[in-house]
This record gives C-alpha cells, sequence and structure tokens, in this order.
C-alpha cells in the first residue's frame, strides 16, 4: 500500500512538473551580475511579466506554472534581449557576447535556426556599402556598381521573404508562426497591408488569424491604409 501511495505521489509530483517552465540561464559577461532577468509573454501587443531573477555569478533560474505555449521575450533590466518560446519545458539560455541563444524545445531551435539565417542575411546587406566602396576604389563605372549592388539587393530581399515564409507555412499550426510574424513585422515601420502580408494571410490557419497579436497588427495596417487613401 505504502508503494502504492508513493507512486501516487511521484506521478503527481511529474504531473505538476509537466505544467511549468523551468529556465537556466548563464553568461560570461561579469557587466550582467546584479542584473534584473525578467521573462514578460506576448498578450495581443503588449508584454506581461511571467517571472525575474537576478544574475548570480553568471548563473539565473526561473521556473513557474505554464499551462500554455506562447510567445515571451528575455529582459535584461528594461531592456529586450531576446525571444523565446516559454512552454512547460526546461529551456537553457546562452547570454553572451558572442552567442545567444535559448534552446531545449524543438520550437526554440526552430526560432534560433531562423534568426541565424535571418541574421546571415542582414549582415550580407550591412556588407552592400562597403563593397560599393571597394567598387569604387577600383574604378568601376558607376552605373555598373548600382547595377550589381542592386541585384545583390533584390536577391536578398527575395532570399530574406522565402525565408519568412517558410518559416511560416511550416508552423501554423503552432504558436511559432506568430513569433516569426512578429519578429518580420516588428521593424519600427507602421503596420501595412502589402503583397506579403496578403499572401501569408491567403495561407494561414485559423488559430494563427485568431491570434491577438495578428488582428492587430492587421487592424492597424487596414486602418493605415485607409488613411493613406483618403
Amino acid at each position: 500500500m505504502k508503494h502504492f501511495l508513493y507512486a501516487l505521489l511521484a506521478l503527481g509530483l511529474c504531473s505538476c512538473a509537466s505544467n511549468n517552465f523551468q529556465i537556466e540561464g548563464h553568461t560570461s559577461s561579469p557587466q550582467l551580475d546584479g542584473k534584473m532577468v525578467y521573462v514578460k509573454a506576448i498578450n495581443g501587443l503588449d508584454m506581461v511579466a511571467v517571472d525575474s531573477c537576478e544574475v548570480i555569478h553568471g548563473n539565473f533560474s526561473m521556473t513557474g506554472p505554464c499551462d500554455t505555449v506562447r510567445m515571451a521575450e528575455l529582459f535584461m533590466d528594461d531592456m529586450q534581449v531576446m525571444p523565446l518560446v516559454l512552454e512547460p519545458a526546461a529551456l537553457t539560455v546562452c547570454l553572451d557576447d558572442t552567442l545567444m541563444r535559448v534552446s531545449g524545445t524543438e520550437l526554440n531551435d526552430q526560432l534560433y535556426e531562423f534568426l541565424k539565417q535571418k541574421n546571415s542575411l542582414e549582415m550580407e546587406f550591412q556588407e552592400l556599402p562597403r563593397r560599393e566602396s571597394q567598387m569604387y576604389l577600383a574604378g568601376k563605372d558607376e552605373y555598373e556598381i548600382n547595377q550589381i549592388l542592386s541585384g545583390e539587393a533584390n536577391r536578398l530581399t527575395h532570399a530574406y521573404d522565402q525565408l519568412v515564409m517558410k518559416y511560416l507555412t511550416e508552423n501554423f499550426d503552432n504558436i511559432l508562426s506568430v513569433g516569426v510574424f512578429i519578429i518580420h513585422t516588428n521593424n519600427g515601420q507602421p503596420p501595412m497591408m502589402n503583397a506579403q502580408i496578403d499572401d501569408i494571410m491567403s495561407k494561414a490557419s485559423e488559430s494563427f488569424k485568431a491570434n491577438a497579436y495578428v488582428q492587430e497588427f492587421i487592424k492597424a495596417a487596414e486602418a493605415n491604409m485607409r488613411n493613406i487613401g483618403q
């Protein structure tokens, strides 16, 4: 009987643990010691604080209830640092100068693979002005330079658009699609409808369309388009 009760207790503990997120983080930057780390879940266009802790000797740890998978952001004091998929699992956060990554689940692995490819394309974009200067120094004609670099810019833009669509269409059945959409549209520009947004919405799942952030973005984008048309 005792063994049976112990087994039930163990199952109960496992059940409780399975509904919790657990974050174990590390940083090699000594200047971050004593800083407060916050996890804030995305709720529509707002951020809701979930948990916080202090960085002590380069380590930080957080845990709490997690009944649903949500997109979230890691903050250092009041500075937004990195996105993550908050889910009932053990997550590992690396917060170094050369590597910022959340791992431990398939969704977070996919999120950071997307960010890795996105950052690679952005670095190529950032190289274009340097290449322009090198071409001028090499004595190339201005028209030729413009042709080459505009072709490169178009190639990179197309590659980025394809990357976004790939991760969206492969994840319309889970929250990662919303995360990619947030990253893609959170670019400092007012929400606007365009051919790509129309294409995304035409292929999107009902759960994606029902997400509060997506609905607020589309509502704002359509309002901005109406204002432009006036």
